[in-house]
Formats: C-alpha cells, sequence, structure tokens
C-alpha cells in the first residue's frame, strides 16, 4: 500500500494539497457548492492528471435524516452511497455499488477507516486528531486519477461531518 498525507489544519478557499511520502502533490481538495447538496457539505479532489472526483452529503429531508446519502460523482457519472442504517448509530459506516461494486466503508475500534471494495480492503484512513495530518494507505493498483482514490480522500471530511453530528445528537439525548 502506497502512503498519502492531508494537513487539514491549514484548509483555506483555496484549498489543501494531497502529498505521497516524498512530500510530491498528488491533488488539492475544495470545498465546493453543488446543487442538491448541503451547502458546506461537498468537496471536490482534483488529482494533478486526470478527472476530479466529487463526494458530498446530499440535500436531507425529513426522511432521511437519520441515514443520509452521499453523492460521488467522478468522471459525469453520478453514484450514491449511504450510511448503514443501525449500523451508523454506533459507528461511521457507509455502503453503496460504484461501477458493479460493493463499497463498505466503516470506522474501527482504533478509530481507523477501513475501505473495502467487493469485501477486499483497499484503503486504511487515519482521520486526522492532533497532527492535523489525515493519512491514507492506499492500494497501489488504486491510482491517483482513479474513482475509488478520490472517494478514499473525500471519505475522511464525511467522517468529520458525522462526528461532528453525532456529538451534538449525544449533547441532546445527555
Amino acid at each position: 500500500m502506497k502512503q498519502y498525507t492531508l494537513t487539514e489544519k491549514f484548509f483555506s478557499n483555496k484549498g489543501i494539497h494531497l502529498v505521497d511520502e516524498n512530500e510530491k502533490i498528488i491533488g488539492e481538495v475544495t470545498g465546493i457548492r453543488k446543487e442538491g447538496y448541503e451547502r458546506k457539505n461537498v468537496f471536490n479532489f482534483k488529482p494533478v492528471e486526470g478527472s476530479s472526483t466529487i463526494v458530498g452529503i446530499k440535500k436531507r429531508s425529513w426522511k432521511n435524516v437519520i441515514q443520509p446519502s452521499y453523492g460521488v460523482i467522478h468522471a459525469e457519472h453520478t453514484y450514491t452511497l449511504k450510511d448503514k442504517l443501525g449500523d451508523n448509530l454506533l459507528y461511521f459506516c457507509v455502503t453503496g455499488v460504484i461501477e458493479n461494486d460493493d463499497i463498505f466503508i466503516e470506522e474501527n475500534w482504533k478509530e481507523d477507516i477501513i475501505v473495502k471494495v467487493n469485501k477486499q480492503k483497499v484503503a486504511v484512513i487515519r482521520p486526522a486528531k492532533f497532527s492535523g495530518k489525515s493519512v491514507f494507505k492506499i492500494d497501489e493498483q488504486i491510482s491517483p486519477d482513479h474513482r475509488l482514490f478520490g472517494l478514499i480522500i473525500l471519505m475522511v471530511f464525511m467522517y468529520q461531518i458525522y462526528n461532528k453530528e453525532a456529538a451534538v445528537i449525544m449533547d441532546l439525548l445527555f
């Protein structure tokens, strides 16, 4: 697996860079606005070469307030992933299908995010904590312009949003 790092503490309107183990810039993440998606909950990953990937939380209604849907847009194709109902009340867990591949993304007990495609682990994400850096270990067969690469990078932002919303719910309940 190849390792990449995203330094989130420097996030600005200009975006933040994803770098590889040699500090070479692989791509940039920016927050964007997209119709049909929640404001401030949509992100774009633009690799140095290749197509961008956009991941965002689709606008919610009273029907899907407990089970958000995530839009994944890559090379003019749009896919939908959803929180796994029930599990999402306990921990971050997202499932769906992209190009006939079953996608399963879940938080483990170490608070890492494991990404599986067709039941095979393809990535491990260690979200930023005190260091301000998120670290990604991604299967070498998934190149930066591949639709799964952008999804993996941007899921760390969906995880952060999930944690903020979970904290608000916990405050309301307790």
